[in-house]
């Protein structure tokens, strides 16, 4: 994304690029050199360096001063941000995307598709499907020549006389392609008749198995890793703050799960911990924990385009005895008395962020 922003000369991300360089220019010098650096990085690292400037800057519009990396005592780790105001907190930088694994397997199958992408045939295309990525790459070079003369053994013209090839359901030549862990599926469709021209040698493409979506279990590990990195006996309550970027969109009903555990019943009507399927961040089939991290902010999609329309979101332990922080203006507080989880409605913090309501409107032109 940096990149992208670094080169473009669209004027519509004109404005994305003067607002990222005034966020940083507002941290201080001291602070300033890592976040550059991970902007500047790959897009994991963006995003988090993007999340760490957007929390600074609605923190410090909201509050007497933010701190950057606080000494706390006990441990030579340091919070992102130590928030100074009527409760002051430890302000927790986190951010859940892509697992790494899913990355290495994308980047697996993006090198076995760079390949095939540059194939040019006549008569026929095909329709790729991607079942199972193998844990070790292959020779893209190879499955290529398979299937080349697996396609000069087909018949073009008797296949562009089966109209109903294109009818769902219908049976079309296929070639099945399993190696060490990998199966992948290519399906002939007939091109036009009566041409030269060439077609790519991949047509259509799409995921192949369907995927289950879970976001709970990213929750979770990051919540379980920042819970006690410095401590639980702290001056101030912690607070993390998650951005989730994940594949599919994280919603309510996943951060509730992961905060507060899974049950039949909406968060603040469960009233015996055994009533629990599963454990949650705060409460446990045996009881309520972590109290020292009493609120955890979740920003799902947040984006530089959507900033006037994303508000991160606000969850609170239910334990009576937590010492949380009653409310962070610049956070959206959910009602966990219903199943419906809705939130308060507070709009985005767009005069600390810099910017209006007209933020971003319109669509970028690409064609200019």
């Amino acid at each position: 994304m940096f990149n992208f922003l670094d080169r473009t000369g669209l004027l519509y991300f004109e404005p994305v690029r003067d607002l990222l360089e005034a966020w940083v220019s507002d941290v201080p010098a001291e602070a300033r050199g890592g976040i550059v650096g991970n902007l500047s990085s790959g897009d994991d690292k963006f995003y988090s360096a993007l999340w760490e400037l957007y929390l600074y800057k609605v923190a410090s519009g909201s509050a007497d001063h933010v701190e950057f990396h606080p000494d706390v005592t006990g441990t030579s780790r340091h919070p992102d941000f130590l928030v100074h105001g009527a409760t002051s907190y430890y302000l927790e930088a986190v951010a859940v995307g892509r697992r790494p694994e899913r990355v290495a397997t994308e980047r697996r199958l993006r090198d076995v598709e760079a390949v095939l992408d540059r194939v040019r045939v006549t008569g026929v295309t095909l329709n790729f499907e991607h079942h199972q990525v193998g844990s070790k790459p292959i020779r893209a070079a190879k499955l290529r020549d398979q299937l080349l003369r697996w396609i000069d053994r087909l018949n073009a013209d008797d296949l562009a006389l089966q109209r109903d090839e294109f009818r769902p359901g219908a049976h079309r030549p296929t070639y099945e392609f399993e190696d060490e862990g990998w199966y992948l599926a290519f399906e002939a469709l007939p091109t036009a008749r009566g041409t030269s021209r060439k077609s790519p040698l991949i047509g259509i493409r799409g995921d192949g198995r369907a995927k289950g979506v879970d976001n709970k279990t990213g929750l979770r590990r990051v919540l379980d890793a920042k819970s006690s990195r410095y401590g639980t006996s702290l001056p101030y309550p912690l607070v993390t703050a998650i951005f989730s970027n994940t594949d599919f969109p994280t919603r309510n009903y996943d951060i509730s799960e992961a905060l507060y555990g899974l049950s039949a019943l909406p968060p603040a009507s469960v009233t015996d911990h055994i009533d629990l399927n599963a454990d949650g961040h705060w409460r446990t089939k045996t009881g309520w924990r972590r109290s020292h991290n009493p609120n955890v902010i979740v920003a799902a999609g947040l984006t530089l385009h959507n900033l006037t329309s994303v508000t991160p979101t606000l969850w609170t332990t239910l334990e009576p005895s937590a010492r949380a922080v009653a409310d962070i203006e610049w956070a959206d507080p959910v009602d966990v008395s219903t199943h419906d989880l809705r939130t308060l409605g507070r709009l985005p913090a767009l005069g600390s962020l810099g910017i209006d309501a007209s933020w971003c409107s319109g669509v970028p032109d690409f064609d200019t």
